[in-house]
């Protein structure tokens, strides 16, 4: 059963997933609320609630950084794929400009059914890169053979 989540956490998730890089590197609070604009000390109360859940989502150290745990890992993955195939359906399908689909994709992500998201990838020939170039990630949360190599998601 998956771990309930809210709009907040899966933005804290992706961004640690965004900052991280290949998942290895700690990222620290000062890090995160610059790229969620958003106060040091919400990011510290949000982290510490986090990484003591029952199944926790990040590895937090203070001082130190944090870093996704397993689950953690896997949410993130789940939303940035969302995230993607959602800024792809509207500009495919639907004729979104490009400089629209972040901000729609962005309030559309937390949302979506396994169902759905399975129906737009098949929609749209499960593509592997988004709009942007950004990688998309597979159902089961490996990405393609491109990653890292022609795609422009960094990481």
């Amino acid at each position: 059963m998956r771990q309930r989540s809210t709009e907040s956490v899966d933005n804290y998730l992706k961004a640690i997933f965004a900052l991280s890089g290949d998942g290895k590197r700690r990222v620290g609070s000062g890090e995160i609320a610059t790229h969620l604009h958003i106060a040091p000390a919400s990011v510290t109360n949000m982290l510490q609630k986090l990484a003591t859940e029952k199944r926790p989502q990040v590895d937090y150290q203070r001082h130190k950084g944090v870093r996704l745990s397993p689950v953690g890992r896997k949410r993130a993955i789940e939303i940035v794929r969302h995230h993607r195939l959602i800024e792809t359906f509207l500009h495919e399908v639907l004729g979104y400009p490009i400089e629209e689909l972040h901000d729609e994709a962005e309030k559309l992500e937390h949302f979506i059914s396994e169902k759905f998201e399975e129906r737009i990838a098949a929609k749209l020939g499960n593509p592997e890169v988004d709009p942007h170039g950004d990688c998309i990630p597979a159902m089961d949360g490996t990405m393609p053979t491109q990653h890292g190599i022609s795609c422009k998601c960094g990481h």
